[in-house]
C-alpha cells in the first residue's frame, strides 16, 4: 500500500482549508457535507505531481483521503467548540494526538490502544470523554470500533468514555443488519456528514424497522453530523 506523503497531507489540508474560506463562506460543516464531491473534484488532481503511475496515485490517494475526511471532521468539531463559549471552557478536541493516549489504553502483557482519530477531552479535570473514529467508507472499521468500545467498557477507568463513529456512508453500508445491530447496541452513537445518505439511511430503517418496539432507540443513535453540538451539550 502506498502511502501519503507528509508533505501532500498537507497540501491537501491547506487546499480544503481555501476552499472552506472562500466557496463556503468559512463554515466547516458545509465542507464537510460536500466532502466526497470536493475531495474527488477539486483535491484528488493534486497528487499528480508526486506520484510516478497512475495505479500508485490512486492507491496514495485512499490514504491521502482518509487522512483529510479526519481533519475535516476535526476542523468541524473544532469550529462547532469555538462557537459556544459554554463549549469553549468545557472541551478541547485533539486531531491524532498521543498526549492522552494512557487514559484509554488497554492494559494486559503491554499497553494497546484503540484507534482514536480524534479525542474531546474534558478541559477542566483533562480526561478524555469522546473517542471519534472516522471513516468514509465502514468495511471492517465499524467492528473494529464496536470492539474497543465493549474492551473500553470492561474497565472502571474507561468504561464512561463515549465511542462515537463519523462517517459519509459513502457505500451504504449502514442499512446491513450487522452494522445497524452494531449502531443500535455497542456504539454511544454514528453521525452521518453527507445528507443525502443520512437522509436515504433514515428512510430505509423506518421502512424496514419502524414496527420494532426499540426503534426509537435505533433513531436516537444514528444522528446527522449538524446534530454534533447537542450531542456536546449533553455530555
Amino acid at each position: 500500500m502506498v502511502r501519503c506523503r507528509r508533505n501532500i497531507t498537507q497540501i491537501l489540508k491547506l487546499e480544503y482549508d481555501q476552499i472552506t474560506a472562500q466557496n463556503y463562506g468559512g463554515n466547516y460543516l458545509e465542507t464537510l457535507k460536500n466532502f466526497d464531491q470536493i475531495a474527488e473534484n477539486d483535491l484528488r488532481l493534486l497528487l499528480d505531481p508526486y506520484y510516478s503511475n497512475q495505479r500508485s496515485r490512486d492507491q496514495a490517494w485512499k490514504n491521502c483521503k482518509g487522512e483529510l475526511y479526519e481533519y475535516a471532521v476535526f476542523k468541524y468539531i473544532e469550529s462547532v467548540i469555538n462557537s459556544d463559549q459554554s463549549l469553549q471552557i468545557r472541551f478541547s478536541a485533539l486531531l491524532g494526538s498521543s498526549q492522552y493516549r494512557d487514559q484509554i489504553a488497554i492494559r494486559n502483557w503491554c499497553d494497546i490502544y484503540p484507534d482514536a482519530d480524534i479525542l474531546i477531552v474534558d478541559i477542566q479535570d483533562s480526561k478524555v470523554k469522546v473517542i471519534a473514529s472516522c471513516k468514509t467508507s465502514l468495511r471492517e472499521r465499524l467492528t473494529e470500533t464496536a470492539f474497543w468500545k465493549r474492551e473500553l467498557e470492561r474497565f472502571q477507568d474507561t468504561r464512561d468514555v463515549k465511542l462515537i463513529f463519523i462517517t459519509t456512508d459513502k457505500d451504504s453500508e449502514l442499512k446491513q443488519d450487522v452494522n445497524r445491530y452494531i449502531v443500535q447496541h455497542v456504539l454511544d452513537s454514528v453521525f452521518i456528514t453527507d445528507p443525502q445518505k443520512y437522509s436515504d439511511l433514515i428512510r430505509h430503517y423506518k421502512q424496514k424497522y419502524e414496527s420494532q418496539h426499540d426503534f426509537n432507540e435505533l433513531l436516537s443513535k444514528v444522528k446527522f453530523i449538524a446534530d454534533f453540538k447537542d450531542f456536546l451539550i449533553r455530555l
